[in-house]
């Protein structure tokens, strides 16, 4: 396993923390025309329609720099539902007409990507699933709706899984590109939320939503397999930037409490912490590494978001116990911070639907 960078590839990672460091104090919705300018709304897109063209470990690593630097983590976090969720799905899944269409504009930021996987009903639960695309002798309609979408107050747009039929089956789902401008289509944005508030979550709802068979991605009964392949990019991926921003947040807290004079008991839990950090950093790699070598495995990815949430999650909140009273005053950002690393443990995937994956493959070799 190598996980060395080519010169173009160290350059990449380099930039991003120079472009970091002159972008830390915007906040907000993520700003989109500055990640097409930048080339970070499209990295691992292929260069023919508009992409870096680098491979997912380099992609990571750079979103782990733009973390680091500064940048909110929330909009991190809806920049890789765009990129490695929405705008992966096409590239990987779309005809040449789909990709040509979308991923240039998605590359440069001019349209923002969203997946629609989650049901109020159900959550992950597939079984659940209540949005239904049944043909009408024409083409097709999509009714249902989708919740906690992220970009999807925003999103031009958006990648939805679909039942196509009504037995239990893996054919029975279907993944289609849904355009902001389909009539039927309503999105309601999702306010006051706790945590990663720059990812613009939505309510999306579909009324009879026409569709052409050019809408779908490949053919109808695919739509579980192309999920499982997209939730392996995203969940490698996306959480790079959160990973970055924790790093940063344990410099801050280890600069504090050096001025204020360190013991054994802060420096022990402060080595805990960066002992997590750099296993985690470790897996996330391994599981971009993968991707990048053709890997189709559904263990890898769930590990991977399975340790980074709760590894995020629980040193976040110690870290805002070691600095006490600063911590509740409000200083050094830690209970934004707090809230977007707890958001982080339920959003692609709970913690307990990476159990099920990691443990449905116990016995068989991983």
């Amino acid at each position: 396993m190598d996980f060395g960078l080519t010169e173009r590839e160290e350059v990449l990672v380099a930039r991003a923390a120079t472009f970091a460091l002159g972008f830390s104090d915007i906040d907000g919705s993520p700003p989109w025309e500055q990640w097409g300018d930048g080339g970070w709304a499209g990295l691992c897109l292929p260069e023919e329609l508009g992409g870096g063209g680098y491979p997912a470990l380099a992609s990571v690593l750079a979103f782990e720099a733009l973390g680091r630097g500064g940048i909110d983590r929330g909009a991190l976090f809806a920049l890789g539902a765009h990129l490695f969720g929405c705008a992966m799905a096409v590239a990987n899944h779309g005809s040449a007409e789909q990709k040509a269409t979308w991923l240039p504009r998605l590359a440069s930021g001019a349209a923002v990507g969203a997946l629609g996987f989650s049901e109020a009903s159900g959550g992950s639960d597939l079984d659940a699933c209540g949005s239904k695309l049944v043909a009408d002798g024409i083409g097709y309609r999509l009714s249902g709706a989708k919740t906690c979408v992220t970009n999807g107050s925003i999103a031009d747009l958006f990648v939805v899984l679909a039942r196509s039929r009504e037995q239990r089956s893996p054919f029975a789902y279907s993944m289609v590109l849904l355009p902001r401008d389909t009539p039927g289509l309503t999105v309601t944005p999702i306010e006051g939320v706790r945590g990663l508030g720059a990812t613009m979550p939505a309510e999306v709802e579909f009324d009879d939503c026409p569709l052409a068979e050019s809408d779908l991605l490949r053919r109808s009964d695919l739509g579980m397999a192309q999920m499982l392949d997209i939730m392996r990019w995203e969940r490698s991926c996306i959480l790079a930037g959160s990973l970055g921003a924790l790093q940063a947040d344990f410099e801050r807290v280890v600069r504090h409490l050096s001025e204020r004079g360190r013991h054994q008991a802060t420096d022990h839990a402060l080595a805990r912490i960066a002992t997590r950090t750099e296993a985690a950093r470790w897996l996330m790699r391994q599981a971009a590494w993968r991707l990048d070598q053709g890997g189709n495995d559904l263990v890898q990815p769930s590990m991977s978001k399975l340790f980074l949430s709760e590894t995020i999650a629980e040193c976040t909140g110690e870290l805002r116990r070691l600095v006490a009273g600063a911590a509740w005053r409000g200083e050094l950002g830690l209970a934004d911070a707090l809230d977007d690393a707890l958001a982080l443990l339920s959003a692609s995937g709970t913690s307990e639907v990476q159990l099920n994956t990691i443990a449905s493959q116990i016995g068989s070799g991983l």
